[in-house]
């Protein structure tokens, strides 16, 4: 999918709208990030349901995937075993069967703001950002106290620039599910899209607050808050939270890429070209990895690596 963004936002989509329908089931939202909110729906569902909803947020997807093939072997019609199926199908990063298994739930039993909502995840996937936004909307006309709903929304108002309109998104997020991390993160990014740092930091440091009291953190509050720190040239500030952020999350190439960055302004060009090496190990499409190794590469004699990494970078799309 390609998106334009702000000068002010390169580095972010890494972890923006696009990756989380890979990385996050609605329910892992819902389940991990909201937990007042799943205990309130745990009331309302079978135990058997339940059980669905814990291997789809834990990400057992093969063993979610058995148990409701199994069972729709005995209820095809079952609405509730096709959306679980389209949740299973999204975080297996298969969009296209996800969008059309929520149609289909909904023509079994109607709109529901869970379906509209997995049909907004596929859309936007897909690169269907339009439709997605459509989708997002109805699900909160459908239920306005969807949480979920509001903050993909505003995740994807701010990957199409528009800031203020995310920002009020994202505060609404916040007002319905005061502990709700990433709400606030995204408010960080939305200011620094508008090229106020000041205040960006100000929410990054809030989420990277609440993340720590969280029992399910995420490594993107430190990330983005090291990453501004770094850009402002605030080296020394900046190192914890990336260190940090790679306990989380040792696989995220972001992290080992800003930490590359942040190397390398320190004088240490060997240990900043062993991050980028990490980062484009666990990414190999990191376009901007490539780049900043080759450079580094031939900055320190390391002649054939750096034509290797320049090779790649020409035939990568551009991936910040």
């Amino acid at each position: 999918m390609i998106l334009v963004v702000s000068a002010a936002s390169r580095g972010k989509l890494a972890h923006s709208f696009s990756s989380l329908t890979s990385s996050l089931t609605t329910r892992t939202v819902a389940l991990l990030l909201l937990l007042p909110f799943s205990i309130a729906l745990a009331a309302q569902v079978s135990s058997s349901d339940q059980q669905l909803e814990a291997l789809i947020a834990s990400k057992q997807l093969q063993s979610a995937e058995k148990i409701i093939v199994a069972r729709l072997m005995n209820e095809p019609q079952n609405p509730d075993l096709v959306t679980f199926l389209a949740e299973v199908r999204l975080d297996q990063g298969r969009p296209a069967e996800a969008l059309q298994l929520a149609t289909e739930a909904e023509q079994l039993a109607g709109p529901t703001a869970l379906r509209a909502q997995i049909a907004g995840l596929a859309d936007s996937a897909l690169g269907h950002l339009g439709p997605a936004e459509t989708q997002f909307r109805r699900a909160i006309q459908l239920d306005p106290k969807f949480v979920p709903a509001h903050y993909y929304l505003a995740r994807l108002l701010y990957t199409r620039n528009r800031f203020d309109e995310a920002i009020q998104e994202s505060q609404t997020t916040i007002s319905l599910s005061p502990g709700f991390v990433r709400a606030y993160e995204n408010l960080g990014l939305c200011y620094e899209g508008k090229d106020n740092s000041k205040e960006a930091e100000r929410w990054y440091r809030e989420a990277v607050r609440l993340n720590d009291e969280s029992q399910s953190k995420t490594e993107w509050p430190l990330l983005d808050l090291a990453t501004l720190l770094i850009r402002n040239n605030r080296i020394a500030e900046a190192k914890p939270f990336l260190q940090e952020a790679l306990v989380i999350n040792p696989g995220n190439a972001q992290a080992y890429f800003q930490m590359g960055i942040l190397l390398e302004k320190s004088g240490d060009g060997e240990g900043a070209l062993d991050q980028f090496r990490q980062a484009i190990k666990r990414d190999p499409t990191l376009s901007s990895a490539y780049y900043r190794a080759a450079r580094l590469c031939q900055k320190l004699g390391h002649q054939d690596e750096a034509r290797r990494y320049f090779d790649e970078y020409k035939r990568l799309p551009q991936k910040n």
